[in-house]
Parts: structure tokens; C-alpha cells; sequence
């Protein structure tokens, strides 16, 4: 498996986030929810769908960005999983892509570990040691960005959430809900609207035990649905995700898991919810994203 992306420092400089302006998209979730990877599948489903054409459109002429992004491409065709990200690293990377007969969109994620952002989240320890839970502060920072229009995925591993096992603790959702109070509330980010996708990654595991994605957030994140469903200022979207069928393999004396195949119905929904919700226009042979009036009826009726 080529590395050579693990090894490439491109770290965020905190000073240089000021000011900045654009589209953002920021991933959320635990350590091992599957971000990463969301993040991997979207950039190479970009690069090798003949319906878009993508661009590494790095905004300082570093070639270590390039480096990273097309190593995620190229060993994803190889089947291999991207590793974990590394806690205490923030890396930024600026994409553009278009769709047939369709402006390109430019748009910014940010690769953050689960431990960087559930810093955020209470925990008993912290209440008993008197500690304010509090965001990463690099984080912290590109969410203040004023000039800059900002999207939110929340993904959540299904795995842990069987319906019929034993109930996972409700980590995810306390972070959820603690990130969503503090990008709406006046002593944090006060965000006037928060465009969300909430993701339920591993869905291959668990697809025969909720009706749907809607139910899996439902059951599993009490809190986050409440928190959702009390405010007309969360626009709040459901999708199930899955790469493929992963399965093991030996490489020289070590087990690899590999993935056999990308699924695309997944990634098609994340890449028509990003071009919609940043654009207002549906991508030409992609799924819609678009609510028609009965769905727009239920979503009112529910809050």
C-alpha cells in the first residue's frame, strides 16, 4: 500500500485561517466512524466518474496536497482503506468539480481526527473536575470564518448501533448534540442556519434492521433528533453510507482489509447533497436532492 500520504505534513497553519472565505465542508464523528473514508470514496468517485470532472485545486501551490488527494484515489482502486487521521492534525484540502453542463463548484474540507473534535463533548469526568468541555481551538476558528458558507456532515458508525445487540452508549449523540448547540447558540458559533447530512456509514451491517436511515437516527440519537426537530434553523438531511464489501487478504505476512468494489448509489447522494445545497441546482444524472411539497409538509408537521 503506497504511504507516501501518511508521511506528508500538510498541517494547517492556525494563522492562516484568518479571513478566509468560500464553501467548507466540515466532517464530524467519533474516532473510527468512518470519515475518513466518506471523505476518500468522495474524492475518488469525483476523480473517476466520466460525469464529473474534478480538479486538486490547492490554493497555496503546495504539491504535498496534490500528493495526498491522488494517493487516496489511487489506493482506493486498489481496494485499500484510508488509515485513521491523526489526532492534533488539521489538513485542509480545496477541490472543484463540475458536472455536463453545469458551473464547477469550489469547495474546502478539513481532515480532523474523532479525538479533536469530541474534545467538545461532556463527559463525567470533565463535570466532576469542573472542566467546560470546549471545540478544538483550530476548529473553532474556521467555524467563525464570517465570509465563509459552511456545511456539516454527521457520521455515525452504524456498526455500533445494532437494534437488536447490546445498546451502545449514547457517545455519538452527546457530540452531535453539544457540536449542534454550540454552532447555534449566542455564546458560541451563532450560526443563523446550519445545512446538515447526517450520515449512517457501515450501513451494509445494519440495512435489514432499521426501515431506514431516518429510523436509525431516530432510535439511536434521541437527543440530536430533538434538538433538530426544535428549530426551523437546521436543514437536515438523511442518508445511509457504505463503501463495499470489505474482506481480508494476506500481504506479505500481514492481514489487509480490502474493499471489493466502491459502492456508488452511496457517494452519488453525498456528491448531489454537496452541489445542491451549495449551488441551489441539481447535477444532470445524479440523484435529486431536492424536497418536493409532501415532504416539506412532513418535515413541518414533525417539528
Amino acid at each position: 500500500m503506497d504511504t507516501a500520504s501518511e508521511t506528508i505534513d500538510f498541517s494547517v497553519d492556525r494563522e492562516a485561517v484568518d479571513n478566509r472565505s468560500g464553501n467548507f465542508l466540515f466532517t464530524v464523528g467519533n474516532v473510527s466512524s468512518g470519515k475518513s473514508t466518506l471523505q476518500n470514496v468522495l474524492v475518488y468517485k469525483l476523480y473517476t466518474d466520466n460525469r464529473t470532472q474534478l480538479e486538486y485545486a490547492n490554493i497555496d501551490g503546495d504539491a504535498g496536497h496534490d500528493v495526498i488527494l491522488d494517493n487516496w484515489v489511487q489506493n482506493l482502486k486498489k481496494g485499500y482503506l484510508p488509515h485513521r487521521s491523526q489526532a492534533g492534525r488539521f489538513q485542509e484540502f480545496n477541490v472543484r468539480f463540475r458536472g455536463k453542463k453545469r458551473r464547477a463548484l469550489d469547495f474546502s474540507f478539513i481532515e480532523i481526527s474523532g479525538e479533536d473534535i469530541r474534545t467538545i463533548r461532556p463527559t463525567v469526568e470533565s463535570v466532576q473536575e469542573g472542566l467546560t468541555p470546549k471545540l478544538h481551538d483550530t476548529l473553532d476558528k474556521y467555524l467563525r470564518l464570517t465570509g465563509a458558507n459552511k456545511r456539516f456532515i454527521f457520521v455515525s458508525d452504524a456498526s455500533k448501533n445494532r437494534k437488536h445487540g447490546n445498546p451502545a452508549p449514547f457517545d455519538e449523540d452527546m457530540l452531535f448534540t453539544a457540536l449542534i448547540g454550540h454552532l447555534l447558540s449566542n455564546t458560541g458559533i451563532r450560526l443563523n442556519r446550519i445545512d446538515t447530512l447526517f450520515a449512517a456509514a457501515k450501513w451494509d451491517i445494519v440495512e435489514n434492521e432499521y426501515r431506514s436511515e431516518k429510523e436509525y437516527f431516530a432510535v439511536n440519537f434521541p437527543a440530536t433528533t430533538k434538538a433538530v426537530k426544535a428549530t426551523s434553523r437546521i436543514n437536515a438531511y438523511y442518508m445511509p453510507f457504505s463503501i463495499g464489501k470489505v474482506e481480508e487478504s494476506e500481504e506479505n505476512g500481514e492481514v489487509i482489509a480490502k474493499v471489493n468494489g466502491v459502492h456508488d448509489q452511496y457517494v452519488e447522494v453525498l456528491i448531489s447533497w454537496l452541489y445542491y445545497t451549495f449551488t441551489g441546482r441539481e447535477l444532470q444524472g445524479f440523484p435529486k436532492v431536492r424536497q418536493n411539497l409532501w415532504d416539506r409538509i412532513k418535515a413541518l408537521a414533525a417539528r
